[in-house]
């Protein structure tokens, strides 16, 4: 499908994509309607049909900086509008089935001030933020404007529908009631996950543990990294038995599922493995790997997310070094970097790209108790396996197999098991910060 897209079906491929998800729309949804922005002074104010609307929630993005909100309960067919002042431009599309999102184009940083449902119209104020202060937003992630409304239960309306002779038939025949609370639990298990599971928004199944996806780099005739240790002492293998190590820890802990892309000596496109992460319904990817440096004395672990651009010579340096290995599998890159149309990139990537930099904070923050982490652990680069664009992705690179101390730190199994406890701890305050969010 993403195939045909890029070759030529880009024009019919987006109203597809938006008649498909307004197939599997629920039928109890309400219907989003236009936006208009109103210019006044400094700030801007917009207005929404949203009557239907349960919670609101709202993020900032960066590059260019943007605002988006998140109706759920709505349904909306694609489209943008021309703003005013500080809001350049308004578009409109469906994130899942059942939630609507608007994006704010700003014309500089802007934070949501107000924000109220009246009449069935969503009225929110938009005014000047400072470059701090935006990034600050952009960190913070998803915040709610407007809780969802209490469910209203009607058990005294279904009573007073139900006639008397019914009620005699109930009490001389006890299937009856068994029948109902037959039912009531089976609704409750299909809409409600367990409090222990701490499922992340994206989770699409609910009631299941969230997949979380460990990629090894490398493998099969693409052997990575050659370590100071010995010819023999390969990036693609002790990066194979760090993913099984992390694995088995996090299959330990109950709280996740945990998917290896590859278990044995076996080479992997990059988007071999992403595909992977998409078709488990992956909530969480971490592609493990194994740095050199032209220096024997760079050492310790850092993590990369997804950024166009890079952060530093470095990042530019190993992004283009990782993304060689499927030139060295005979693969194409020019056809393989273009893997969504642009709204779905633009709608989903961005969210995706900041929830994986919050993992990667958390990643350093348990990593440093008891592993050598680099002092600029956080860094950024096009990297071709993070460029799923619905999946949260981070690329760790363990440590310098160029340095004697971190290579034999890396193929010990001490170490291994270190790197996947934190790994561990990671990942389950990873997953209980996203279910408070909710």
């Amino acid at each position: 499908m993403l195939r045909w897209l890029r070759r030529g079906g880009r024009a019919l491929g987006v109203p597809l994509l938006a008649a498909c998800a307004a197939l599997s729309m629920p039928a109890a949804a309400a219907r989003l309607g236009e936006a208009v922005v109103t210019a006044s002074g400094g700030a801007a104010t917009v207005m929404i049909d949203a009557d239907g609307a349960a919670r609101v929630s709202a993020f900032a993005l960066s590059g260019p900086p943007r605002l988006a909100i998140d109706l759920d309960g709505m349904i909306a067919p694609a489209g943008s509008s021309q703003g005013s002042g500080l809001v350049s431009k308004v578009r409109i599309a469906q994130f899942d089935t059942d939630t609507a999102r608007v994006v704010l184009d700003l014309a500089a940083p802007a934070r949501i001030t107000s924000s109220a449902i009246s009449g069935g119209k969503l009225r929110l104020t938009v005014s000047p933020s400072t470059e701090a202060a935006f990034a600050k937003s952009v960190a913070a992630g998803r915040t709610t404007l407007i809780a969802a409304p209490p469910k209203v239960e009607k058990p005294a309306l279904v009573a007073q529908a139900a006639p008397k002779p019914v009620q005699t038939v109930v009490k001389s025949a006890p299937p009856a009631p068994a029948k109902s609370a037959t039912i009531a639990p089976t609704q409750v298990a299909a809409i409600a996950p367990s409090p222990k599971l701490a499922a992340p928004p994206r989770t699409r199944v609910t009631g299941q543990l969230p997949v979380v996806v460990i990629d090894a780099g490398h493998g099969g005739k693409d052997v990575g990294t050659i370590s100071v240790l010995g010819k023999t002492k390969y990036e693609k293998d002790v990066v194979l038995a760090i993913a099984k190590a992390i694995k088995k820890e996090l299959d330990a802990s109950g709280r996740v599922k945990a998917i290896l892309t590859r278990s044995d000596d076996t080479y992997l496109r990059h988007r071999d493995r992403f595909g992977i992460a998409r078709r488990s319904n992956a909530a969480l990817f971490i592609s493990v790997h194994a740095d050199s440096a032209p220096v024997p004395n760079a050492s310790g672990a850092t993590v990369y997310t997804l950024s166009e651009t890079a952060s530093d010579a470095e990042a530019a340096r190993l992004a283009a070094k990782e993304n060689r290995s499927d030139i060295i599998g005979g693969v194409d890159l020019a056809v393989e970097t273009n893997e969504v149309t642009d709204i779905l990139i633009d709608l989903a990537q961005r969210e995706t790209m900041n929830t994986s930099a919050e993992f990667a904070a958390i990643l350093q923050r348990e990593m440093r108790q008891d592993i050598k982490v680099r002092s600029q652990f956080h860094r950024f680069a096009g990297f071709l396996v993070l460029k799923a664009p619905d999946v949260p992705s981070v690329l760790l690179e363990t440590g310098y197999l160029s340095n004697e101390e971190d290579s034999k730190f890396l193929f010990s199994a001490s170490g291994q098991q270190r790197i996947a406890k934190a790994v561990r701890r990671a990942v389950e305050a990873h997953f209980l910060r996203r279910l408070a969010q909710r």
